[in-house]
């Protein structure tokens, strides 16, 4: 048990990793702004489709038989 307490103890003080997991979060917070990003931009495109899918749908008149 003595040792356990000792490795947790050593795990915490020490600042070996600290860049991997700061590039780590960094990697998260740059995903998830991507995430919404992309989200917002898809949801302008589907809009932008829908609009002018509508206006051409409007232009074609069919010929009499």
């Amino acid at each position: 048990m003595r040792v356990l307490l000792h490795y947790a103890l050593l795990v915490l003080h020490e600042e070996e990793g600290q860049d991997l997991v700061e590039y780590g979060l960094l990697g998260l917070f740059l995903g998830l702004a991507g995430l919404l990003a992309w989200n917002a931009i898809a949801a302008g495109i589907g809009t932008s489709y829908v609009g002018y899918d509508t206006g051409v749908q409007g232009l074609w008149e069919p010929r009499d038989p």
